[in-house]
């Protein structure tokens, strides 16, 4: 039987489904491949944690939900361009099992219209940057459509204002931190990973409850009390959900994290918990650990041995407990809103994501 969280979370879900499977804006895309590039991932579903976000936090703040259905579409609708580029960059085949934008197009490339393989996945790059700047495109075009929802002219332009300058700005700051990474010859310190999670992660799910609040409040203020506390909220929750996959990708089980232990190992990934392990212990360890990166399949004896340094190191103690902080600090701003339904519904949702077991 579902519970009551589930059975929200459907809900909210159906409305930025519908939303998006009805606005007009994709139709007028042209050519056909551009066209369907651009509905793909918006259409394939996945958590939709963001718009989810933007439409509780509106309800958190006393509004109701469906005042912020736009600008959680435009949430929705932005992430998704930033995954289509994202795997171009990454180079990957597939994501949500199916594949990526840049393969579908490649494999059209080759099929409808007969090119070679260079030439096909020349074409599926070049039309999935495309289909992601059209993404951009349609994400402003739908927040600036909140007026049809009774938020004011004013409220609106600030709400897409902050989507262009505070949004792309440290998300795509911190995309392009974490790509940096990979080319330097050291690793990253401690405060420079942090700052590109908090940008690439947390500066999306910041600006989801942001709007959500806004568009509430009919405020253009996105330092209002009650939009700040929402803010922090959001980006606290995103932060600790980031540290527990950390620590999951190594101390968690397989099945039930849904991904291969040790991948970040595995590319050569660095992360809080290696950085943090390889700062606290003495030199012939830290080189020990540092050998186990970029390997291309790990033993049942290497992943005890991974464990037993970052256990030793004093890693995964000091990321339990920064996970826990931020968690405590999510819950704390969240406090700061007058109870409600959606402010519940707001902490359930925390309490799903952060209480997965390491």
């Amino acid at each position: 039987m579902k519970s009551q969280l589930e059975k929200e979370l459907a809900i909210a879900r159906g409305l930025v489904e519908e939303f998006l499977m009805d606005d007009p804006f994709p139709a007028k895309v042209r050519p056909a491949a551009l066209q369907e590039a651009v509905r793909l991932y918006p259409f394939r579903g996945g958590k939709r944690l963001r718009p989810v976000l933007a439409l509780w936090s509106c309800g958190a703040a006393g509004g109701e939900p469906v005042r912020a259905l736009n600008a959680a579409a435009a949430v929705e609708i932005y992430h998704n361009w930033t995954l289509v580029h994202d795997d171009i960059i990454d180079c990957d085949e597939l994501r949500r099992g199916k594949p990526t934008c840049h393969v579908e197009l490649r494999n059209r490339g080759a099929g409808e219209l007969g090119l070679d393989p260079v030439r096909a996945r020349k074409f599926g790059t070049d039309f999935a940057i495309l289909a992601g700047d059209l993404q951009q495109s349609w994400a402003l075009d739908v927040m600036l459509r909140s007026t049809d929802r009774g938020v004011s002219a004013e409220t609106t332009l600030a709400m897409a204002r902050r989507m262009q300058s505070f949004l792309g700005r440290e998300l795509i700051s911190g995309e392009a931190m974490d790509v940096e990474f990979e080319y330097r010859s050291g690793r990253p310190s401690l405060p420079e990973l942090t700052e590109m999670i908090r940008g690439k992660t947390g500066a999306l799910l910041a600006f989801s409850a942001e709007c959500g609040a806004m568009a509430a409040l009919d405020t253009p203020d996105w330092n209002a009390p009650d939009v700040a506390a929402l803010s922090s909220f959001a980006s606290e929750l995103g932060f600790a959900f980031q540290l527990l996959d950390d620590l999951l990708g190594v101390f968690g089980d397989e099945q039930t994290f849904g991904k291969p232990l040790f991948s970040d190992f595995r590319e050569g990934k660095p992360t809080l918990l290696f950085l943090r392990a390889m700062a606290a212990l003495p030199p012939e360890e830290q080189a020990e650990l540092d050998s186990m990166m970029n390997r291309a399949s790990y033993s049942a004896e290497d992943g005890r041995r991974i464990r037993c340094l970052l256990e030793k190191s004093g890693a995964r103690d000091a990321l339990e407990r920064d996970a826990a902080e931020s968690s405590e600090k999510a819950l704390a701003s969240l406090a700061r809103l007058p109870e409600n339904r959606f402010r519940s519904l707001l902490e359930a949702l925390a309490e799903h994501l952060l209480k997965r077991n390491v």
